[in-house]
């Protein structure tokens, strides 16, 4: 099961197919993620060049 958001409502789904491509396109995101290390020094990074 996956729910899905868009700009007005949400959508519950459960379809083999459906939930496959959710979790497909879960781990793409995922594997494109900093880790958390990263992303901390990234933020630092970032506050001190507006600073």
């Amino acid at each position: 099961m996956g729910h899905i958001e868009h700009q007005i409502d949400g959508l519950m789904v459960d379809g083999d197919h459906e939930v496959a491509t959710l979790l497909a396109r879960w781990e793409m995101i995922r594997n494109g993620a900093l880790s958390r290390r990263q992303s901390i020094e990234l933020m630092k990074e970032v506050v001190t060049s507006w600073t």
